[in-house]
């Protein structure tokens, strides 16, 4: 009990002390911070906003409607073998892995708030179900960044891939949990999935436009919590380049990295995306290094997501019951084989000339309204992709239906 006291009273003192070095900084840096906040709502209103409000209130609405039950029963078959999750979980990680961080999180914390998932569940689920987008890997980091397609296709295809081991690797998290779980008595079939759906539907007794309202300013209260931490940090990253802070652990991190192969001028973005993958990824393109560190560090970087990512993840699941430090772990294990497999892909891959010196050529930025209607043509494709798995799930038990009836 006292080392407990202890713990919480240093960690109390520790957070006092830096929210006061910040304050100072920001104080002694008044233009600079000013810029970097500017930055920041620059950056949330221009991709963030346009990217994630579609998923939000989409998200919103198919679980008041029953979607989400309807697909859960169908992929249940696949994702209880698999990650020892229930059906609900392929719903997460269809969303998060078109649209992004911290989809996850917020779909996480939601499917908890409605009792539809167990704490462990949810620990499992956030193992596989935090991922970036498409858009960002593609888009701002491959092609705006990296200026090369090929390199944008990589860091998908290594992050999405990681993610699934992970999720298989926290497959046996709680193993106590398997002896618990409830027997399915008959195969999920397209009757049960509308049995489940209306069921749902019945339950949410609100007419459609309070389900639209309801989602409109839940998925508002939600992107303006996100674009907090994205100024925040934004504020923060600026912070420490000023103060020297990032080159000086650079230089500190020198002797165990540099041994790997990896160019000194790319420690300093390795060490922003530690903070905030944004910042972190455009250091690195900006860099005069060879594209394959480039990729190989940016995959790293985007798979471990930054300190700004798991705080907003933190504060939608701070009164779940998750240990937020599994999810760190799980994100820095993400990050590990995400690499390893980004220098895989390109080994067996051979592109001409991989590890040219690659300069950093600025791309416009992308408009408001095609950011917006890139999210839409995303949301289309995530039901797609549900709908794919779903029948795929349905052929599985009509082909070995007595091998699911039994199944926990």
């Amino acid at each position: 009990m006292h080392k407990r006291y202890a713990l919480i009273k240093l960690q109390s003192i520790i957070l006092v002390m830096l929210s006061l070095l910040v304050a100072c900084f920001i104080i002694a840096f008044p233009h600079q911070s000013f810029q970097a906040a500017l930055t920041g709502l620059d950056t949330w209103l221009r991709n963030v906003f346009p990217a994630l409000l579609p998923f939000f209130i989409t998200s919103e609405i198919m679980m008041g409607i029953g979607l989400v039950e309807f697909f859960a029963v169908l992929l249940r078959p696949v994702m209880r073998p698999l990650f020892r999750c229930p059906g609900e979980s392929s719903f997460i990680w269809a969303m998060s892995i078109t649209s992004g961080y911290p989809v996850g999180a917020k779909l996480t914390s939601s499917f908890l708030e409605r009792g539809s998932i167990t704490v462990h569940e949810a620990q499992r689920i956030m193992a596989f179900c935090s991922t970036s987008g498409p858009l960002f890997m593609l888009g701002a980091v491959g092609i705006g960044m990296l200026n090369s397609s090929a390199a944008g296709k990589v860091i998908a295809a290594s992050h999405y891939i990681a993610s699934i081991i992970v999720g298989l690797i926290f497959r046996f998290y709680m193993p106590s949990d398997y002896k618990k779980a409830k027997k399915i008595d008959n195969p999920p079939g397209i009757k049960a999935a509308f049995a489940a759906l209306l069921a749902a539907r019945k339950k949410d007794s609100r007419t459609f436009g309070e389900m639209l309202g309801d989602a409109v300013r839940n998925s508002m209260n939600a992107l303006l919590y996100i674009g907090g931490f994205i100024i925040l940090f934004s504020v923060i990253i600026n912070i420490l380049s000023k103060t020297g802070f990032i080159s000086n652990v650079s230089r500190m991190l020198a002797p165990l990295l540099l041994p790997l192969g990896i160019k000194p001028q790319l420690l300093p973005g390795l060490i922003g995306g530690i903070f905030e993958m944004t910042t972190g990824c455009k250091l690195i393109s900006q860099a005069a290094a060879p594209l394959s560190q480039k990729i190989i560090l940016s995959t790293f970087i985007i798979s471990w997501s930054g300190f700004s990512i798991h705080c907003q993840v933190m504060g939608f699941l701070s009164k779940s019951g998750i240990s937020i430090g599994l999810y760190t772990m799980a994100k820095f294990l993400h990050g590990i084989l995400a690499s390893i497999l980004a220098w895989t892909i390109m080994k067996i891959w051979v592109q001409p000339d991989p590890g040219v010196f690659h300069q950093f050529s600025p791309q416009p930025n992308t408009s408001f309204s095609a950011q917006l209607q890139s999210a839409w043509q995303l949301i289309v494709y995530c039901i797609l992709i549900l709908t794919l798995a779903a029948l795929i799930s349905l052929i599985m038990v009509r082909l070995n239906p007595s091998r699911h009836s039994n199944r926990q």
